[in-house]
C-alpha cells in the first residue's frame, strides 16, 4: 500500500515545527499499523486556500500513484467544510483513494 502524508501549517511563527510535529505524528501511526510511508507532500499557507503540493498530491492521486493519503488532521486538508468533504469524496469515488486522519475524524476505508 502506497501511503502519502500530507502536512500544511500556517505563515506564523514556528511552521518548521509544526511541520515536523505532524509528520511525526503521521509516521508514528504509520508504524503501528506496520505500514510504510511512501512520501510526504508539505504546505505552508492557509487552509482556507487551496495550495501548491496539495494539488500535486492531487494530480498524483489521478495518475494512481497514490492509494492512502494520511492527514494529521481534518483541518489540515481545508479548514473549509464544503471543500473538505466534496474532496474526500472525490478522492474517494473517483480515484479509490483513501483518506485516514490520525485523529479519525475521517477514514474512508470504511465508507
Amino acid at each position: 500500500m502506497k501511503c502519502f502524508a500530507y502536512v500544511r501549517t500556517n505563515n506564523g511563527k514556528n511552521k518548521e515545527v509544526s511541520l515536523q510535529k505532524q509528520t511525526g505524528i503521521i509516521e508514528d501511526f504509520i508504524d503501528q499499523n506496520n505500514w510504510n510511508l511512501d512520501s510526504v507532500y508539505a504546505d505552508i499557507g492557509s487552509g482556507n486556500n487551496i495550495n501548491k503540493n496539495f494539488l500535486k498530491m492531487i494530480e498524483d492521486a489521478q495518475q494512481e500513484k497514490i492509494n492512502v493519503i494520511i492527514v494529521s488532521d481534518p483541518s489540515r486538508i481545508s479548514r473549509n467544510s464544503d471543500y473538505l468533504s466534496n474532496m474526500v469524496e472525490k478522492l474517494r469515488e473517483e480515484y479509490k483513494i483513501r483518506i485516514i486522519t490520525v485523529d479519525y475524524g475521517i477514514n474512508t476505508f470504511f465508507a
